[in-house]
This record gives structure tokens, C-alpha cells and sequence, in this order.
């Protein structure tokens, strides 16, 4: 901050000559508008070094699979820990407010206004559940639209995980609106929604099919994850693929949700996101939930530094194929038998402390209470199937209701947040063809100095 602050004085006093002489100077004008323009074209270029890099394979580091089981384990402890700090937090701040409550809340049978979460630079959209339902993506339609009819002027950027990076050297990680592209759509509906709203996509994961005779390899953020034949590593079923992509899908998978490979994304999709966001107005950020709980320390509001956000958090409840039910349930179980996650215990620690620290507090009572008044409402007075249930819930209003608050830098998801949404949706109101799954043909591993040795 002391280095900012120095910079902008000297930068004021460089400055300060040529603003007395403003109207004297016929090409003071001509002057400063280059020197934008100069300031803007490098930033520009920064951010496309910035992602070039992030598709140069051979600055990747490459790890094997023991190396990678045991930079998860290191994971695993960073997660506890950050779940042991946040309920410390809890308990410490329900101990200086010990009358803290939640607001009322109202839940509305309605088309939700996100007009206030369009007060903010970033928008972070989570979806639960899972990433196969329909009406996720419809609901982020509707976003992108009220986001474009909220701010028809501004430069608007999608961030999403469901946009990735193929491997193609060749292609942009970001998306001009009508621009084609290799880059990998898992919703295609929400692509071809914000290319007609005119708002730019930034692919924040990769999906590379790398493998080498009888060997395959994962990105995940900045590593490649190398595995033989010998490795002991939990498969999935993919029909009708062979062998060799077997190996590599059910290898991406489990790397990709282990704590390390969750943490090592956050970090990629933070770069990529910092890296655009001066050149943008408004930032949305489309993700799991699992990547935008906003902890103490793995989560990418906290990586990305977010002080000013809104989080639009959907909830689906459109019925899930059994097929892909049981494949969820299939790849849970192999995480944890394989001890390549830790869902279950995280799960349990993190109920057993919350409940420690929120034990007989007005906040637990108000928690409840909303917690009921949600599970009536949608169960009784959903009305209108076709329209979801949501609320929204404000930084003022948490404020309002607790006048005393002291040091409101705490319980992040409500404080933090200075707008949260809670969208539960029915039934997708747009229906979409399943597309069947295709295996695809492998990318051999690229030579570099930093790979000779795994070819």
C-alpha cells in the first residue's frame, strides 16, 4: 500500500506541470489521449502474456502420481485447517454479538431481481447439486440477460468452469462474442446466450486428453499429473471408450475433485481472472459450489481478494438421470476408498464445530427458523412450478438487524458477501437435447526440455 501511494504522488506531481498548462498547449490533448491509449494497449498485453502462458504446457511442472497423493495429503490438512480457523471465527464473533441473528427472510414465488447484485464488479454464481441439470444453466441465461439490461454500456466478462481450454495451442482463453473457437462448452446454450448479449467468456479449466503409449497425464493447474500403468489408480466406466481413455477420464476425475486439484484450479482460474479483470466493468464468475464458499483460504473470492461482490448461490431441484446419480455416488465412494478425498470427514468436522460454536445462540435459533421456513415453502407453498423460490439477502439488512455488530469481518458467506442470493429452482423452463458422449482421439504428450524424460 506505501509503494501505491508513493507511485500515485509521483505520478500526480509528474502530471502536475501539464495540468496548469491545460488550453495553452494545442497537443496536451493528442498527448494524453495516446498516453491511454499507450496505458491500455499494455495492459492488454500483459493480460495476453499472462494467458498465453497459462497454455504453455512445457512451463508446467511435472509431477507423478505418489508425488501427487502426497501434495494431497498436505491438501487435505490445509482444508481442516482452514475449517478449524472459520469456526473459530464463528464462535469468537457470536461471543462479542451474543444476540446476532439473521434477517427475516421472505421467499418469493417470482422472476428474481438481481437488480442490486449488479451494484458490484464481481457476481459469483454457484451451482449445487450437480453439473447436469437443466435448469442451472437456463437460470444463467436469465442472468446474463438482466446482467446486459442492467448495464447496457458496460464490459462485461463470463468466467466460467464450464468453458475450457482443449489443448489447442492456437486458441484464445478468451472469447470475443461471435468468435470461433476450440475452446470446450459443457453448456452451450449459456455460450451462445452471451455471444448474442455481446459479453466476452474466459475459459477457466482445461480438458486435455493426454497419453503416450501406455501411460496418460493430467493437467491440473500448474502441474501435469503423470500416471502408469502401475499405479494404483480407482476407475470409472465410460461406455464404448477404450481402455487407455478409461485410465485418463477416471484419472481427471479424481484429480481434478481431490483437495489438491480443487485448490491447484482455484489458483489457475484466479490468474486468468486477474489477468482480464482491468478491462472489465462487471465480472461474472460461473462455478461449483465447491469453488466459491468463500473460506479463510481455498476458495476463489478469498484468492481473488473480492471486497466488493454479490453470490447468486442455485439451487436445482430438477430430478438427476439415475445413470449419472450413480455415477456421482460411484466416483464419492472410489475418493474416499482410494483416500484421494476427504469429503466425509470435512463434512463431519465441519458440522460437529459449527455446531460447537452456534450451541444455544440466538444465531442457531434464527438459522433454524429459516432453514423450516424454507423447507415449507418448498414443499407447500411453491405455487407456481414454472418460477423458482429465492430471496436475497443484503450487507444493510444483516446490519439492520444487528445495530450492536462489532467487527463486521467475520461469517464471511453473510458479511462479506454484501449480497447473496439463494435461488431454488424448479423444473427447466427451456428443455435441452442430451448430447451422447464422445470419446475423443488422444494428444500425444508435447516435447519440451521439461518433458524429454516422459516420452
Amino acid at each position: 500500500m506505501k509503494k501505491l501511494i508513493t507511485f500515485l504522488f509521483a505520478f500526480l506531481f509528474i502530471l502536475a506541470p501539464v495540468w496548469g498548462q491545460r488550453g495553452k498547449t494545442p497537443d496536451l490533448d493528442k498527448r494524453l489521449q495516446i498516453s491511454i491509449r499507450t496505458l491500455t494497449t499494455n495492459k492488454n498485453l500483459e493480460m495476453q502474456k499472462t494467458l498465453r502462458q497459462e497454455t504453455d504446457i512445457n512451463l508446467l511442472k511435472v509431477i507423478s502420481w505418489q508425488e501427487f497423493l502426497r501434495l494431497n495429503e498436505k491438501a487435505k490438512e490445509r482444508l481442516l485447517a482452514s475449517t478449524r480457523l472459520e469456526a473459530k471465527a464463528l464462535e469468537l464473533q457470536l461471543k462479542e454479538n451474543p444476540n446476532m441473528v439473521l434477517p427475516q427472510i421472505e421467499y418469493k414465488n417470482s422472476v428474481p431481481d438481481y437488480s442490486h447484485a449488479f451494484t458490484h464488479k464481481y457476481i459469483f454464481i454457484s451451482e449445487n447439486i450437480s453439473h447436469d441439470t437443466k435448469s442451472a444453466p437456463q437460470e444463467v441465461i436469465n442472468i446474463l440477460k438482466a446482467a446486459r439490461n442492467a448495464r447496457p454500456n458496460a464490459k462485461i466478462l463470463l468466467a466460467q468452469e464450464f468453458l475450457s481450454w482443449t489443448g489447442e495451442s492456437k486458441d484464445s482463453l478468451l472469447k470475443k462474442p461471435g468468435q470461433n473457437s476450440e475452446l470446450y462448452s459443457s453448456y452451450p446454450e449459456v455460450t451462445q446466450a452471451a455471444d448474442k448479449l455481446k459479453i466476452d467468456q474466459l475459459a477457466l479449466d482445461d480438458i486435455i486428453y493426454m497419453a503416450y503409449e501406455k501411460n496418460i497425464a493430467v493437467k491440473n493447474g500448474k502441474y501435469i499429473v503423470w500416471v502408469t500403468p502401475q499405479d494404483k489408480l480407482p476407475l470409472l466406466k465410460y461406455k464404448g471408450c477404450d481402455a487407455l481413455y478409461t485410465r485418463w477420464a477416471s484419472a481427471y476425475q479424481f484429480i481434478g475433485i481431490s483437495p489438491f486439484g480443487v485448490l491447484e484450479r482455484n489458483y489457475q482460474w484466479a490468474r486468468r481472472i486477474k489477468a482480464a479483470e482491468p478491462h472489465y466493468d462487471l465480472i461474472l464468475v460461473y462455478a461449483g459450489s465447491g469453488h466459491l464458499n468463500n473460506t479463510y483460504s481455498n476458495d476463489l473470492p478469498t484468492l481473488l481478494k473480492c471486497k466488493d461482490f454479490a453470490h447468486i448461490a442455485l439451487f436445482p431441484t430438477d430430478p438427476i438421470d439415475q445413470a449419472v446419480e450413480k455415477d456421482y455416488e460411484t466416483r464419492f465412494l472410489k475418493g474416499e476408498q482410494y483416500a484421494i478425498t476427504n469429503d466425509q470427514q470435512q463434512n463431519q468436522e465441519e458440522t460437529r464445530l459449527q455446531e460447537q460454536a452456534t450451541r444455544g445462540t440466538t444465531f442457531k435459533q434464527s438459522l433454524d427458523q429459516t432453514k423450516e421456513e424454507e423447507t415449507h415453502q418448498s414443499r407447500e407453498n411453491w405455487k407456481n412450478k414454472k418460477l423458482p423460490l429465492w430471496f436475497s439477502l443484503t450487507k444493510e439488512e444483516i446490519l439492520q438487524a444487528n445495530p450492536n455488530y462489532k467487527t463486521p469481518n467475520a461469517l464471511k458467506n453473510y458479511i462479506d458477501a454484501h449480497c447473496t442470493y439463494k435461488i431454488i429452482l424448479a423444473e427447466p423452463r427451456i428443455e435441452q437435447e442430451q448430447k451422447p458422449e464422445v470419446c475423443p482421439a488422444p494428444k500425444t504428450m508435447p516435447i519440451g526440455p521439461k518433458h524429454k524424460s516422459y516420452i
